[in-house]
């Protein structure tokens, strides 16, 4: 005996339908939502089964062969099911056959930005231009002359007050202090930046007169390690000095502001960062976890999923197209953070602050589903911010059509998708490894792109093109904004480790960004105008390596001698090179 569903176009309600099975010519046992057979005896999966094929319809005796549901929903294309009737009326279903003609018009969405995207030229004059001809030039494009004099006099007064309460008295050899000029502190930034590049066990080994350190340059420029040691600050060293904050004699300290040491370094960072560069069109926010196990600060935050776990929390605003960071706050905690509206939540008050200087400009912005929510993107579209992000299965901004058909993705195969369209956004679910939902203000829910899967068969994986929507195929490539401005920041931290003074976590990680910053505003200046280094080595293969390293010789003041050839020198004469 064969069974075989018999489709029927009224059958959609699965309530109040008489289910019948025929078991013979002789005998037919018919009841409500239910079937027995006196002398049938099945296991509970074969009844499970059963049940499935029962529901929406009856099942007769036939000899016509049984399509199983493995070949039906093998192909991608959805209308060439078995049950393609049924399914497209008891599951919301459309895909690329059906068109999206509700989207709307690209050019009433399209970029218009107040400055040109990248460096900012025009704030520059022509003379300012030519004599930007070194990585230290752009340096001190970001640490300017104020930045610099307040940090010494932050130093310094800071100095003088714990040696006169008698806190510290080992500052200088004679127990006395040094004031702290702007050419010392520059010297230690260039210090800061060799370290970056050039890893030893402790901040001591720098200055070590052991001949495994011999070449270590720190020691034969930077011959006074106290001058150094008036910034660096570590408890786990033998190690003292001041640590920086910005208190000068006629400001005091706000209680009230966790981040009082730091607050004016961070406003000059992000107001020197947004003024020398403006975003291209793509832009994406995102956390940054900057790995600390730091003690008594009370914004110290734990994240078990991520690879840092534990560490300061910043929100950050980056520019896909370079990795630049244009905008970040730092999270202070659950109590401390000053939410806009309870009702809307963290995720609105961080993104509308991070973008907020950049309402009425056509930028897509690109989030992942921690920040998703209708009221958000409702709220940026009417600032002209166009929000794609991915949508969480319990998130109220998934569509109430997708809640109710969740067997959807148990049906489909790698590939198929199905979108709807609610208001002025296009919902879009995805079938790869798992299931995934982005929604997009500017997408066609109808475009359809491809990709490279790897998928098993039953002998092995093959390599296969699958279909994939065009809102996922972009938010895929442009979300990858803030991870690429980490990635340029772990790859040499200036990190000195300390477990009680987090303000120095800070401290750092704000000069990695500005150094970042000015990488990437470096790269762009040569592309621009490539004749002004001509004579140098900067037009060949100049990464972050060898632009830490040219930024750390001219700051220390250390001459770059040429380097002889010692693999010619030391080759056998038989060899030719």
């Amino acid at each position: 005996m064969v069974l075989r569903r018999r489709k029927k176009a009224g059958d959609l309600q699965n309530v109040g339908v008489q289910r019948i099975f025929t078991i013979s010519s002789n005998e037919v046992i018919a009841k409500d939502d239910s079937w027995v057979h006196p002398n049938l005896s099945i296991s509970s999966d074969e009844e499970d089964y059963l049940d499935l094929l029962l529901q929406d319809g009856d099942i007769i005796d036939d000899t016509e062969s049984y399509t199983t549901e493995q070949e039906v929903f093998s192909s991608q294309d959805s209308s060439q099911s078995l049950y393609g009737d049924t399914l497209a009326k008891s599951v919301y279903w459309k895909d690329e056959n059906t068109l999206d003609d509700s989207a709307p018009d690209q050019r009433t969405n399209s970029f218009k930005p107040e400055k040109p995207p990248g460096f900012q030229f025009a704030n520059f004059t022509r003379k300012q231009l030519q004599g930007l001809k070194s990585p230290a030039d752009f340096f001190k494009l970001f640490c300017t002359v104020e930045l610099l004099t307040q940090i010494c006099i932050a130093t310094n007064n800071q100095a003088r007050t714990l040696i006169s309460a008698g806190t510290c008295t080992s500052y200088t050899y004679n127990g006395g202090w040094e004031l702290l000029t702007v050419n010392e502190l520059l010297r230690f930034l260039g210090i800061v930046i060799y370290m970056s590049v050039v890893k030893l066990s402790t901040v001591d080994k720098y200055w070590s007169s052991d001949v495994l350190y011999k070449s270590c340059p720190v020691r034969d420029y930077v011959k006074e390690k106290i001058h150094c040691n008036t910034i660096i600050y570590s408890s786990d060293l033998d190690v003292k000095s001041t640590y920086y904050d910005d208190r000068l004699e006629n400001t005091s300290l706000d209680d009230c502001d966790k981040l009082t040491r730091m607050r004016y370094l961070l406003d000059h960072i992000k107001e020197i960062s947004q003024s020398l560069y403006f975003p291209h069109k793509d832009i994406s926010a995102d956390e940054r976890m900057v790995a600390s196990k730091h003690k008594y600060s009370g914004i110290r935050q734990f994240i078990k999923d991520k690879p840092i776990r534990f560490g300061i929390k910043l929100w950050v605003l980056a520019c896909f197209v370079t990795g630049y960071t244009w905008n970040f706050f730092v999270y202070l905690g659950k109590k401390r953070t000053n939410i806009v509206d309870k009702s809307k939540g963290l995720a609105f008050t961080v993104v509308t602050t991070l973008c907020e200087k950049l309402y009425g400009q056509g930028f897509r912005l690109y989030v992942d589903s921690f920040y998703t929510t209708l009221r958000l993107a409702n709220d940026l579209l009417t600032n002209k911010v166009y929000l794609i992000g991915a949508i969480r299965s319990n998130s109220t901004a998934m569509p109430l059509v997708f809640k109710q058909s969740v067997g959807w993705s148990k049906l489909v195969s790698r590939g198929d998708f199905r979108w709807h369209r609610e208001g002025s956004f296009v919902f879009i679910q995805w079938k790869d490894c798992k299931t995934v939902t982005l929604m997009s203000p500017l997408h066609r829910g109808s475009d359809v792109t491809s990709c490279f899967r790897t998928i098993s068969n039953r002998s092995a994986w093959k390599r296969q093109n699958v279909k994939q929507p065009q809102v996922i195929h972009d938010y895929n490539v442009n979300m990858g904004g803030v991870d690429s401005s980490n990635q340029y920041l772990n790859k040499y931290s200036s990190y000195i480790r300390t477990q009680n003074h987090w303000w120095k976590v800070l401290f750092f990680h704000c000069f990695d960004i500005m150094v970042v910053n000015f990488y990437i505003v470096f790269q762009e200046f040569i592309g621009k105008y490539p004749a002004q280094f001509e004579n140098t080595t900067f037009v060949s293969r100049f990464g972050q390596l060898e632009f830490r390293e040219s930024i750390a010789s001219e700051l220390m003041n250390i001459g770059r001698p040429h380097v002889e050839n010692i693999v010619a020198k030391h080759m056998p004469s038989f060899l030719s090179i």
